[in-house]
């Protein structure tokens, strides 16, 4: 009996022990469940971050190739940046008001930075047993752009007698060597180009400068003229410029603002263009000639004045065609007055003539704004200082008193001399005496601080002290060293 009632108890302990370990083991599976579904959920919420990222990123990225706001537009619906912005994030699934709220915008202080801000509601799955259906994600991207710089100019007009420069290109067969290295094929100084080959530098077209229209000049007829594009040799009386032997024609156009500001190389639509044709048109030398199709209504905007030599067949010796050197001004006309608010500069390089005797000139080479604090700025000097005697030049205005580091380049690419000190100490001087860096380039590197500020213009100059006339062929090239469109943390 008593047998009996101890197994009876046993059986009884067993079946609860039972009871209890199902009701664990359910709970532990309902724990187990839920982590799993949270698991889920937040694997779906962590894909959907990084979707609204890349959305933000993209377009951060396509909206910034468009500031500082080049048509100056108010900043919201209607303005570039803003809108392909918004258009971007579209593309990727996240439609402003619709799906999202995606909001570009203008970081303040710095007018080539876009940040763009991306929210969206992102539904859930398990985690609407507690309560949560939707969780709302945001996304922040930033971009900059290093936009070009202007060099030589923020006026109406780029080079001419006053300016103690003209502006200069050099025919294809001329030798590089004679301060043009873009526009020649030959490398050293031989016209025939008997020696190497241009191949590295060589551009066609050769150069590109720009005409800024501002707000306050939009609806007003414009007009580009050039001074003397026969770019006459025997009438140097009135210009105080010689010629030289050759001949070529010289082709302008002048292409309507687009949307990549950014890019000269791009842009499609021809409004004015003249070919000017060597001393073959008496009216235009020594003259302002307007180009045919101008005056045009004003853009706001950039438009972009493309210069191009034609190819002429090479003649070998000294008579040969296509070897000329092109002294030209260029100059913008709102309503007919070369009094205004346009700007005329280089797009990332341009080409100069000094041929005015008695004079030791300063040039402007490169408008530094503030937005670019905390960049690395390279100015780039092609056969500066070509002359016998003494001769130095030195880098003033905004970057007075700034060191800088200095690179020497051969005309056929290689180095000379890496990186090292300049000839100044505390300010960026270089000695360019008895032809010292003739038919090579001149690096100079410049560390922008992140305080950097600037003053009234804005403008880095280049000051040549000449023991002797002047009489200096060179062309120079300003850039930011980095990438030109960029995140930023």
């Amino acid at each position: 009996m008593e047998a009996d009632l101890l197994v009876g108890e046993s059986q009884q302990e067993s079946s609860n022990e039972r009871g209890a370990t199902l009701v664990l083991a359910s709970a532990v599976l309902i724990v187990l469940i839920g982590m799993a579904g949270f698991a889920v959920d937040l694997g779906w919420l962590y894909s959907q971050r990084t979707e609204a990222t890349k959305a933000a990123e993209s377009a951060a990225l396509a909206g910034v190739v468009h500031m500082p706001n080049p048509t100056f537009q108010a900043w919201g619906p209607g303005a570039e940046g803003f809108d392909i912005a918004r258009d971007i994030a579209q593309r990727k699934g996240y439609e402003h008001g619709v799906n999202s709220v995606v909001t570009p915008l203008q970081v303040a202080g710095f007018p080539n930075r876009l940040r763009v801000d991306v929210t969206r509601n992102v539904g859930t799955f398990f985690m609407r047993v507690f309560g949560v259906d939707t969780v709302q994600i945001d996304s922040t991207a930033t971009a900059e752009q290093t936009p070009p710089l202007k060099i030589g100019s923020d006026e109406p007009r780029l080079g001419g007698l006053s300016d103690n420069f003209f502006v200069a290109v050099n025919g294809t067969r001329r030798g590089k060597g004679s301060g043009d290295p873009y526009s020649t094929k030959c490398i050293g100084t031989a016209h025939d180009c008997t020696s190497l080959e241009n191949t590295v530098e060589y551009r066609d077209p050769a150069y590109y400068y720009a005409v800024e229209v501002p707000p306050s000049e939009v609806g007003n007829s414009l007009s580009v003229q050039i001074f003397d594009g026969p770019h006459n040799n025997s009438n140097a009386t009135t210009e105080e410029y010689s010629g030289v032997e050759g001949k070529f024609d010289l082709t302008f156009r002048l292409f309507r603002p687009d949307a990549t500001p950014a890019e000269p190389t791009d842009n499609s639509e021809v409004v004015c263009s003249e070919t000017f044709h060597y001393e073959t048109d008496s009216g235009q030398l020594n003259n302002w000639d307007t180009l045919t199709g101008c005056p045009v209504i004003a853009e706001i905007g950039i438009y972009v004045l493309e210069v191009d030599i034609a190819e002429q067949t090479p003649n070998p010796g000294p008579s040969g065609t296509n070897k000329a050197v092109s002294a030209f001004a260029i100059r913008a006309l709102s309503d007919g007055d070369p009094d205004n608010d346009l700007a005329v500069f280089g797009l990332g390089s341009m080409s100069l003539w000094m041929p005015k005797p008695g004079t030791n000139p300063i040039f402007k080479i490169v408008k530094l704004e503030e937005f670019y604090a905390g960049t690395e700025l390279i100015l780039s000097l092609f056969d500066a200082g070509d002359l016998n005697g003494t001769a130095a030049l030195q880098i003033t205005g905004e970057l007075s008193g700034t060191e800088c580091e200095v690179r020497i380049r051969r005309a056929n690419g290689t180095i000379k001399s890496n990186w090292g000190p300049d000839d100044g100490g505390s300010n960026c001087l270089l000695n360019v005496s008895n032809k010292e860096y003739n038919n090579e380039w001149i690096d100079l590197r410049f560390d922008i601080p992140s305080t950097y500020t600037c003053g009234s213009d804005c403008w880095v100059y280049v000051d040549f002290a000449f023991a002797n006339d002047p009489f200096e062929r060179t062309t120079w090239t300003a850039t930011i060293n980095g990438l030109p469109v960029h995140l930023i943390p």
